[in-house]
C-alpha cells in the first residue's frame, strides 16, 4: 500500500511540482556529450543472467538515475562503470562499456579508471581515521605530499561537499564521530578529492533521515555542474526531484531511458506504467 501511495503521489506531481525541480521545460534541451556509452552489455553471475543486452548513454555533467525493483540489475550495472564487479567469483561480462570512447574493460588501468569514476554507497563508509585523513587519502595515494597542497584539496572538497562549516574546526576529529549524514557527505567529500569526471551513489540516502537526504540530495545537484552523476534509487521521488534522465530497469532489461518529465508523466513502455502505478515492485 504504502508503494502506491508513492508512486501515486510521484504521478501527481504535475507541471507545478516538476518545474520546482527544473522539470518544466520539455522542449530541446542543451546536448551534453556522452561519457559513458554502453552497448549490448551482457552480464552474467555463473549460470545467472542478470543484464540482458543492455545499451544506454549517459551525458556528462547530468544527473541519470536509475530506477527499477531489487534484483533488477540497476546496481549491477552501476558497478560495471568503475569494475567493481572484478570483485565477484564468476562474474563475466560482454559487450563494451567506453568512458570518454575508451574501454574500460579493455587495456584500461583500473587503479586509473577508479580516480576517474569515483563511488558513494548505501551505508557511509568513511575510514577509521581522521576527518582531515579521509579526504586526503586519495590525494595522498595519488602521489600529493606537499602539506599546503593537501589542505587546499581537503579545505575544497569539504566545501563542496556542503561540510566544511560543520566540520573546519575538528578535522583532527574521527570520521566516525559525525552523525550518519555527515558521513555521507564526508565521503562525497573523500570521492571528490581525486578530481573524478564520473561519481556513482548507490543508494546514497537509504540510510539517512529525510533532513540529511535533502542535503545529500542539493549537494548532487550542485556537483553536476562539474561531474556527470549515476544515482540508484528506489526513491521515485527522489529520482524526479533530481535527475535529468531517468532508466527503468526491470528483471535484467533496460527497459526504458528518457528526460525524466517524459518517463514520470508519459512513460512509453506500459512496464515502465505499471511500475510507477505500483501495480508491481
Amino acid at each position: 500500500m504504502a508503494r502506491a501511495v508513492e508512486a501515486a503521489s510521484v504521478r501527481e506531481m504535475g507541471g507545478a511540482a516538476f518545474a520546482q525541480v527544473g522539470l518544466e521545460a520539455e522542449g530541446p534541451q542543451p546536448a551534453h556529450a556522452t561519457r559513458l556509452a554502453v552497448s549490448h552489455v551482457n552480464l552474467y553471475y555463473g549460470d545467472h543472467h542478470a543484464l540482458k543486452d543492455v545499451s544506454i548513454e549517459i551525458p556528462e555533467r547530468e544527473i541519470t538515475s536509475f530506477i527499477g525493483p531489487s534484483g533488477c540489475g540497476k546496481s549491477t550495472l552501476l558497478r560495471c562503470f568503475n569494475r567493481m564487479n572484478d570483485y565477484v567469483k564468476d562474474c563475466r561480462i560482454e559487450g563494451s562499456i567506453t568512458l570518454d570512447g575508451q574501454d574500460i574493460y579493455a587495456d584500461f588501468n583500473t587503479t586509473l579508471l577508479r580516480q576517474r569514476v569515483g563511488m558513494v554507497f548505501q551505508h557511509p563508509n568513511p575510514f577509521p581515521m581522521s576527518i582531515y585523513d579521509n579526504v586526503a587519502y586519495g590525494p595522498r595515494g595519488m602521489g600529493i605530499k606537499n602539506r599546503s597542497e593537501l589542505d587546499d584539496l581537503v579545505e575544497e572538497s569539504l566545501r563542496r561537499a556542503a561540510l566544511w562549516d560543520e566540520v573546519k574546526d575538528k578535522l583532527k576529529a574521527s570520521g566516525l564521530s559525525l552523525s550518519g549524514g555527515q558521513q555521507q557527505r564526508l565521503c562525497i567529500a573523500r570521492a571528490i578529492a581525486v578530481k573524478p569526471e564520473v561519481l556513482l551513489m548507490d543508494e546514497p540516502t537509504s540510510a539517512l533521515d529525510p533532513i540529511s537526504t535533502v542535503q545529500v540530495e542539493q549537494l548532487a545537484m550542485e556537483l553536476k555542474r562539474d561531474y556527470t552523476l549515476v544515482v540508484v534509487t528506489h526513491n521515485m521521488q527522489q529520482a524526479a526531484r533530481i535527475s535529468d534522465s531517468v532508466a527503468f530497469f526491470l528483471l535484467g532489461e533496460l527497459v526504458e531511458h528518457g528526460p525524466t518529465a517524459q518517463i514520470f508523466k508519459a512513460p512509453r513502455d506500459r512496464r515502465t506504467e505499471d511500475y510507477l502505478t505500483g501495480r508491481f515492485g
